[in-house]
């Protein structure tokens, strides 16, 4: 086992795993700073404006969703791990 090769895929897939999350915080960000209510309909229906905002989601972390968490994460850095070996393999041959 190439003891280089596993530590680059180790920080790979962290940074994969942790541009995913802050795309999505952008994103997040994105859709709220664009967001325009619309108080022309919500007045006419004599609905009371809304007085609390809920933020964020609600994630409950049982040993299912670590174990699946875990795994997705090994796998991923096998598959990348696998990958690459293998590229330098054929690059070797040629």
């Amino acid at each position: 086992m190439n003891k280089r090769l596993a530590l680059e895929s180790f920080l790979v897939t962290l940074l994969f795993i942790i541009g995913f999350v802050a795309w999505n915080i952008v994103q997040g960000m994105i859709m709220t700073m664009n967001y325009v209510p619309d108080l022309t309909n919500t007045a006419t229906y004599g609905n009371p404006l809304q007085s609390k905002v809920a933020f964020g989601t609600v994630v409950r972390w049982d040993i299912t969703s670590m174990i699946m968490a875990v795994a997705g994460f090994i796998l991923l850095a096998a598959a990348y791990y696998g990958l690459r070996s293998g590229i330098q393999r054929w690059t070797q041959r040629s």
